[in-house]
């Protein structure tokens, strides 16, 4: 049998990264005596890292630690071999890195010294090794210059696969971010000089038909005008080029458009799938998703649905993703076992064999597209280190009209449409938030939960002839306007409020909250004047709200805030409409599911699609 190796990952140092990502060198590595950010000098004349002499760099770290358990447990790799091109004199060592209990250990398993005056490779073979993370530090004794590094497997040739990916990424007038990218991608991984040259292509839905095609495109480049059918369609109608391109693909990776990626990840991507073992060959797989404003933080990676409330939310917590301590707990909190998991559009890479088996997205236009058609698919998940991207405005950010309006209409479709999530009681979840919103004098989206049952029981017909534009255009109006804190009185003292601050009622208190709507059945002489403030978004105070006039909605992401004033005229007739609504849902909603679930081989196929899409 013939041995071939193959590379796993590159190892990132400052300047390898995107020009975004280079004050974030924790992630890459830090100094090994202090902690601290390393003192490492790029030599752009030469083209390496300097790493002062008497300095020690360690690069445990979110993008330099090989999953060596991971790769053995996933794929065809043999045995571990590490590669390094460098000069000057040092040494580098190996470690072994798991948790015992809570503490972390470190063990070495291989030294050796550096010591050259020209360029020379370093090739060394890794030890066995059964934990969970390999990493590596360098010592300088004299000047040391890091040209490239990269850790390797050794496969045996029938085992790696034949992998084509065809990257998919939707766009609507966010053209810096999709510029950039593609500018950043023409660079390394479409460079004439790549050896992805062939293997992976581009294909870019313009949504908002602003780009040039001719610009923008080029070789491994293509640019589609598209109608403006939000992420659902742009996704599909990039699923369908890609599955009649020349040289058909064997994965459709799909991507955000204002996210921020490195073309390593990309990479990783492709050199995971091509060892995968069989058995592992039909998984997606699922980039974690950093916040764009705390660059540090993985906020999720695979999500899941919540039977018990049937919310959406991460498999994972928040992860500060430069400590060692979250490097080792995100393995662990990866193999939790849930049902319905779902892998999210930012980056996610999908086999075309489930899209060909399976068929195409449901026409829901934003939220829920994703989470469908991994649950529809029985999707399981892989993740790695560095395969990740960094998105604007997604982490901790409300929007009523879709939180409160798309989510749960779409909820409720994609459980009708394709019969998944049946023991997830979604309506009861929209008849939770209607009272509380109301209680909170969030009038507008108390309307937009009721509009989102409503419009479900329109039924497959009203999809298929939805503009979802002008319906999230309609819905986005219905949205609470905020005003910078400025703008309103002083006395408020928003600034140094606490919207999080929580606050008990008593069980009479309670009582009395639910039995008078919080206020709406009292006179105006038994509620409070002075406004409270209260946070903007999920976080719900009873106590806080509790017999007020007046409650301050404060967003503290952008220091905005809404005056909330109660409305007796405006509540009650909420209240009408809503059990006019749920009436007609507690009477009508099983023929409506029905209808959904006929229709949903027609809305999950070409040629629907193709309809749709205008093509």
């Amino acid at each position: 049998m013939s041995i071939k190796t193959v590379k796993l990952q590159n190892v990132i140092m400052q300047h390898d990264a995107d020009v975004n990502l280079r004050d974030y060198t924790e992630l890459m590595y830090r100094d090994a005596a202090t902690g601290e950010k390393a003192e490492v000098i790029y030599d752009a004349e030469n083209g390496c890292h300097v790493i002062p002499e008497c300095k020690s760099v360690d690069l445990t770290a979110y993008l330099n630690c090989l999953q060596i358990k991971y790769w053995k447990e996933h794929t065809a790799a043999k045995s571990f071999r590490f590669k390094m091109t460098y000069s000057g004199k040092g040494s580098i060592e190996f470690t072994e890195v798991f948790s015992n209990s809570k503490s972390l250990n470190y063990s070495v398993i291989l030294q050796e010294t550096l010591n050259s005056r020209g360029k020379t490779v370093l090739d060394v073979q890794l030890p066995e090794s059964n934990k969970p993370l390999i990493s590596f530090s360098l010592v300088s004794t004299g000047g040391l210059c890091i040209y490239d590094a990269a850790y390797y497997a050794d496969v045996e040739e029938e085992d790696i696969r034949d992998v084509r990916i065809s990257l998919v990424s939707t766009t609507f007038r966010k053209e810096d971010f999709i510029k950039h990218n593609i500018a950043l991608l023409k660079k390394t991984i479409l460079s004439e000089d790549s050896d992805m040259k062939g293997k992976i292509s581009v294909n870019v839905m313009d949504n908002g038909r602003t780009l040039d095609p001719d610009e923008i495109g080029g070789d491994g480049i293509k640019v589609y005008p598209n109608q403006n059918v939000g992420g659902a369609g742009g996704f599909t109608r990039g699923m369908i080029e890609s599955l009649h391109m020349e040289q058909k693909p064997t994965h459709v990776l799909l991507m955000d458009d204002d996210v921020m990626v490195m073309p390593e990840s990309i990479l990783r991507t492709y050199y995971l799938l091509s060892i995968l073992k069989p058995e592992y060959e039909k998984f997606f797989v699922s980039g974690a998703m950093f916040d764009y404003d705390e660059r540090e933080v993985q906020y999720e990676d695979v999500g899941f649905v919540h039977k018990s409330d049937g919310s959406y939310g991460p498999l994972k917590t928040d992860l500060d993703m430069t400590e060692t301590e979250s490097l080792i707990a995100n393995e662990a909190m990866l193999g939790r076992v849930c049902d319905y998991k779902y892998a999210g559009w930012w980056f996610c890479c999908i086999p075309v064999t489930a899209i060909e088996e399976n068929g195409l997205p449901l026409p829901v236009f934003v939220r829920g597209d994703d989470v469908e058609f991994s649950i529809r698919n029985n999707a399981d998940f892989l993740a790695l280190n560095g395969i990740c991207i960094w998105h604007v405005g997604f982490a901790g950010k409300f929007n009523a009209a879709m939180e409160l309006y798309q989510v749960h209409r779409n909820s409720l479709i994609i459980q009708a449409a394709s019969g998944i999530c049946k023991d997830v009681d979604f309506i009861k979840r929209m008849k939770n938030l209607f009272w509380k919103e109301l209680t909170r004098f969030a009038y507008n989206n108390s309307e937009q939960i009721i509009d989102a049952v409503d419009d479900f029981m329109k039924g497959p017909d009203f999809l298929k002839q939805l503009s979802g534009e002008q319906c999230l255009k309609e819905h986005s109006a219905k949205n609470e306007k905020f005003l910078p804190i400025a703008e309103l009185p002083s006395e408020y003292n928003l600034s140094k409020a606490d919207p999080y601050e929580y606050e008990r009622l008593n069980l009479f208190k309670k009582a009395m909250y639910v039995l008078t709507i919080n206020g709406h059945l009292l006179p105006n002489f038994c509620l409070r004047r002075w406004p409270e403030i209260i946070s903007y978004d999920w976080f719900f105070v009873p106590g806080k709200n509790f017999r007020r006039k007046t409650l301050i909605a404060y967003n503290e992401n952008d220091e905005t805030a809404c005056m909330r004033h109660i409305n007796r005229k405006c509540c009650f007739k909420l209240i009408k409409r809503y059990r006019k609504v749920m009436k007609n849902y507690k009477k009508n909603h099983a023929n409506v599911e029905q209808e959904y679930l006929t229709a949903f081989p027609e809305l999950t196929s070409e040629e629907f699609w193709k309809g749709y899409l205008g093509i």
